[in-house]
């Protein structure tokens, strides 16, 4: 049974992080509803680690992942998000991960662009490349395409707090044979500027909610953690997120850690 969820949770992991990607964002978990500048381009390889020995179950109460307690899953991996400027209100944007396993595709329109109040739509498809034996006839969640909208509104309260806030669906193209109907995604986060706008503290949550034949798949996670941005051409973020609530899930700690580069 253990040996069961370590394989599942591996699974559903993967499912959790297939939101609408290649998309530029100022803090941790949110997007943002500005867009790269006409022309430019933004590089960023990122870097997540995370550790769980327990998980919530379908109560919601947490539980032992392993018969062991010396037991750990760790799961880590690198990808590289490559977002162009098209012109001054969209910007469209491809990350993928080291392993080609997973290409995410997506679209940013920013339709209203006020002095305090910015407001964008995203489109975008996640395309499972394959990095081993498939068989293409069993259409499993980790095979099978997905297409997702949503929507951004970023506002400035003043010169040092700012938010984001990102909602989205993503729906699988085709049934699969566990008949998951996608997820939805709620991401919020809030920054504070230190030291002439150099460093800015965030704090920020991340919501999801998938559905199949094994029941509901819930996570509320928190994202405290940090920007550098001394540079001109570049800022680096770094987060800390835990899981503080969810169903069916795995109960996880994390590390992540971004490299954002702008070309003119």
């Amino acid at each position: 049974m253990k040996i069961f969820l370590t394989s599942f949770f591996v699974i559903i992991s993967f499912l959790a992080s297939a939101q609408i990607g290649g998309l530029s964002s100022s803090k941790l978990s949110a997007l943002s509803a500005d867009v790269v500048n006409d022309k430019n381009m933004e590089f960023e390889p990122g870097f997540r680690s995370s550790r769980s020995n327990k998980y919530f179950d379908s109560d919601g109460n947490t539980q032992d992942m392993f018969s062991t307690s010396d037991s750990v899953k760790h799961v880590t991996g690198m990808a590289f998000r490559f977002t162009y400027g098209l012109w001054d209100k969209f910007e469209i944007g491809m990350s993928v991960s080291t392993d080609l396993s997973l290409v995410n595709i997506g679209t940013k329109y920013e339709f209203i662009n006020k002095e305090n109040l910015s407001i964008a739509a995203i489109a975008g498809l996640n395309v499972p490349m394959g990095n081993g034996t498939v068989n293409e006839s069993i259409r499993a969640t980790t095979n099978v395409m997905q297409a997702g909208v949503g929507g951004v509104v970023s506002y400035i309260l003043n010169d040092r707090i700012s938010a984001d806030f990102t909602a989205q669906y993503v729906h699988f193209i085709k049934s699969t044979i566990d008949n998951n109907t996608g997820g939805v995604y709620l991401n919020g986060d809030v920054g504070y500027y230190f030291f002439d706008n150099n460093f800015k503290l965030i704090t920020g949550f991340g919501f999801y909610s998938i559905n199949n034949d094994i029941g509901s798949h819930q996570a509320l996670t928190v994202y405290p953690g940090f920007t550098v941005e001394s540079g001109k051409d570049y800022f680096i973020a770094c987060s800390f997120p835990f899981d503080v609530y969810g169903k069916n899930e795995a109960k996880n700690v994390a590390f992540n850690f971004t490299l954002t580069l702008t070309f003119d």
